[in-house]
């Protein structure tokens, strides 16, 4: 029995290592990314989770305040860009270091999901309420906008949440809360989303999955 117990150990060691060397990458990365944002982003832009002014810029706009809670999964940096230069910086720099965006404009999300992760994981949020009245610069941010206004209020959870499959987000899994909520609009927006961010970049619990059609 002893000799049993023993020979476990050095598998479990070697387990708990293997898992301890697996999470550094993400935090080393995700200072990677700060670094990039600092050379191409003012400073006083780029809030991180030890800014003064972090929390304060994060519920700015919290339309739900369930959401805002100790528990909650909470971007690991918020970016404040006041032109469009700032916002492509941003997406280089987190698809450079693998640190995915979420994007917040001010609306359309009650379920918080542009702001807070259901899941943990490393993630920052560009927050464009800075940019109401900027156009055009962004096809990703402004072919967006275009689709938003006629969108629902809010998302609901209770619908169901998406399927990543292959590292994206599944169109089919999607259908489940998609037509729900899209009604006949849901093809058509994921076919949007399939050209304008095919590989899913950006992309939350109830984002609109890609729908690539093939050639």
């Amino acid at each position: 029995m002893a000799m049993a117990k023993r020979s476990l150990v050095a598998p479990l060691l070697v387990f708990t290592f293997y898992c301890s060397y697996l999470s550094v990458p993400s935090l080393a990365f995700a200072d990677d990314f700060h670094r990039c944002l600092a050379i191409n982003i003012p400073s006083q832009l780029v809030f991180t989770q030890r800014s003064p002014s972090f929390t304060p810029v994060l519920v700015s706009s919290i339309r739900n305040p369930k959401f805002n809670t100790p528990a909650m999964v909470k971007p690991r940096y918020i970016v404040t860009p006041t032109n469009a230069s700032h916002v492509q910086a941003a997406v280089v720099c987190g698809r450079q270091y693998g640190v995915r965006l979420r994007v917040r404009s001010g609306g359309h999300d009650y379920e918080g999901l542009s702001f807070r992760s259901v899941r943990p994981e490393v993630f920052a949020v560009v927050d464009l309420s800075n940019l109401r009245s900027v156009s055009g610069a962004v096809d990703v941010v402004t072919r967006w906008q275009e689709v938003a206004p006629s969108l629902p209020e809010d998302l609901d959870l209770d619908l169901g949440e998406n399927v990543v499959v292959g590292n994206v987000s599944s169109y089919e899994s999607g259908k489940v809360w998609g037509e729900k909520y899209f009604k006949g609009n849901y093809q058509r927006l994921a076919m949007a989303k399939g050209q304008i961010d095919p590989d899913d970049y950006f992309r939350n619990e109830q984002s609109v999955p890609p729908l690539v059609r093939s050639q």
